[in-house]
C-alpha cells in the first residue's frame, strides 16, 4: 500500500480556482506548468518533487463559470470551460475568461493581477506557453501568441477563412470558432477551428516562434462514415478541447464523439473511427501515452483506446493520471473514494481510500488529490507502508 502523507482542509468552494492551484505554488516551486495538465501529452504529472506539507499562499475569488455546454446530457462531456484551467510560468499564473473575453496574468508571489489582454470573443480552452511566449484560442477564430512577461501581442493567427459572426452561445463569435485548443511540442504550435463539419474544419500546425503555417489539415469537414447509430452518413471531426500531441501522433477531441488522429509531422488523417466508439463515448477530455489514448464516456469514467488503431478496449480509469507504465486514477468503489494505481494494462495495483473526485495530479513521487469535499489529500506512490494522521 503506498503510505498517506497528510490530509488537511482546504475550505475553499470549487469556484476559487486560483487559490486552490496555488497550494503548488510554493516558495520552492522550480518546475513551470505550462499547459493544461502539465504537458502536450495531458498526463497530469510533473517531474518536480514538491513538499507533502501543503499551504494556502493566496486565493482570489473569481466567481463561478458558466460553460458554453450546460445540458444534463452533455455537460460531463463538454467540460473544457466550466473550472478555471490557470497555468503557471516562472513568476506568472496566467487564466483565461470566457466570460469577460481576456486572458489575465497574476503575480504568483501575492495573486496581485499583472495584465489583461482581450480578445473579440470568449476564451474558453486552456492556454499553453513556451520560451516566454502564451497562447491560446478564443470563439473569435483566432489563435494568439503574447509576450507573458507584459502581455504584449506578438501575432495572431485566424483559423477560419473569413471574418464572418454568427451567433453562438448567447454571444456573437466567429462562424470558426477555435475550440481545437493549443498545444505545443518541439517548437510548434497545433490547434484547430470550426466545431461545425459541414463549415469545413482547420487543423494547423504553426511554428511557434513566427506563426508560420507548417501544415493545414482542412479535408476533414465531410467524410462518408458509419455513425454510432451504424448508419453511414456525412459527418466529421467537429474539434472541441484541447489537443494532445504525442511522439508521432496529434489527437484533436471530437466534442461529443471520439477524438481523431493525425500524423504530427505531415497533417495526414490517420483514422477517424466514429462508430466504434459507440454511443456515448467522446468529450473534450483527452490524454494520451505513446500506447495509448483516454477519452470520456458519459458518466462511465474514461475509455481507453490503443493509440496505433483507435481500437477501444474494455478499460474504464476514471480521467488517469499517467507515469511510465502504469497510470493512477480517482474512482469511487462500493460507495467508498478511492485512488487507485493500474498497470496500463489494465491490471490494479493497489488502492487507497482517498477523495480525488475534483482534481488528480502527480508531482514527483507524490499524487495529490482534491476531492468533493473541501479537502487535499498527498499521497506518496512508491512506498509500501501507510502512515493515517
Amino acid at each position: 500500500m503506498p503510505r498517506q502523507i497528510h490530509l488537511s482542509p482546504i475550505r475553499q468552494p470549487l469556484l476559487l480556482v486560483l487559490g486552490i492551484s496555488l497550494l503548488l505554488g510554493t516558495a520552492v516551486r522550480s518546475e513551470d506548468w505550462p499547459m493544461w495538465r502539465y504537458g502536450a501529452d495531458r498526463s497530469a504529472a510533473s517531474p518536480e518533487q514538491l513538499p507533502s506539507q501543503l499551504a494556502p499562499l493566496w486565493q482570489l475569488d473569481i466567481g463561478a463559470r458558466k460553460q458554453t455546454w450546460d445540458d444534463p446530457l452533455n455537460a460531463d462531456l463538454m467540460s473544457f470551460d466550466r473550472l478555471l484551467e490557470p497555468i503557471l510560468v516562472g513568476n506568472r499564473l496566467l487564466v483565461g475568461f470566457n466570460d469577460s473575453d481576456k486572458v489575465s496574468a497574476y503575480d504568483l508571489a501575492n495573486g496581485d493581477r499583472l495584465w489583461d489582454f482581450f480578445t473579440e470573443g470568449p476564451v474558453r480552452l486552456p492556454l499553453a506557453s513556451a520560451n516566454g511566449n502564451l497562447y491560446f484560442t478564443s470563439d473569435d477564430g483566432y489563435l494568439y501568441c503574447l509576450d507573458i512577461e507584459h502581455g504584449k501581442e506578438r501575432w495572431r493567427f485566424r483559423g477560419g477563412p473569413s471574418n464572418r459572426h454568427v451567433i453562438g452561445n448567447q454571444r456573437m463569435i466567429s462562424a470558426w470558432p477555435a475550440r481545437g485548443g493549443p498545444v505545443i511540442r518541439d517548437n510548434t504550435v497545433y490547434f484547430a477551428a470550426s466545431i461545425w463539419p459541414f463549415m469545413g474544419v482547420y487543423i494547423y500546425a504553426l511554428d511557434a516562434k513566427s506563426g508560420e503555417v507548417l501544415w493545414l489539415n482542412d479535408e476533414t469537414g465531410s467524410q462518408y462514415i458509419k455513425q454510432p447509430h451504424s448508419a453511414p452518413s456525412f459527418a466529421g471531426i467537429g474539434p472541441q478541447g484541447a489537443l494532445v500531441a504525442t511522439k508521432d501522433a496529434l489527437i484533436v477531441p471530437g466534442g461529443r464523439s471520439v477524438p481523431a488522429v493525425f500524423d504530427r509531422a505531415t497533417g495526414k488523417q490517420r483514422y477517424f473511427e466514429l462508430n466504434a466508439g459507440g454511443k456515448g463515448t467522446g468529450g473534450a477530455f483527452v490524454a494520451a501515452s505513446d500506447r495509448s489514448f483516454f477519452v470520456h464516456t458519459r458518466l462511465k469514467g474514461t475509455r481507453q483506446f490503443h493509440l496505433e488503431s483507435g481500437v477501444k478496449t474494455a478499460f474504464l480509469p476514471n480521467e488517469p493520471v499517467l507515469g511510465t507504465g502504469e497510470l493512477y486514477s480517482a474512482e469511487v468503489i462500493e460507495g467508498k473514494a478511492k485512488v487507485c494505481c493500474w498497470t496500463e494494462d489494465g491490471k490494479k495495483r493497489w488502492e487507497i481510500e482517498a477523495d480525488g473526485q475534483g482534481d488528480l495530479i502527480r508531482s514527483g513521487t507524490i499524487l495529490y488529490a482534491a476531492g468533493l469535499d473541501p479537502t487535499s489529500l498527498a499521497v506518496e506512490s512508491s512506498t509500501t507502508t501507510r502512515k493515517s494522521r
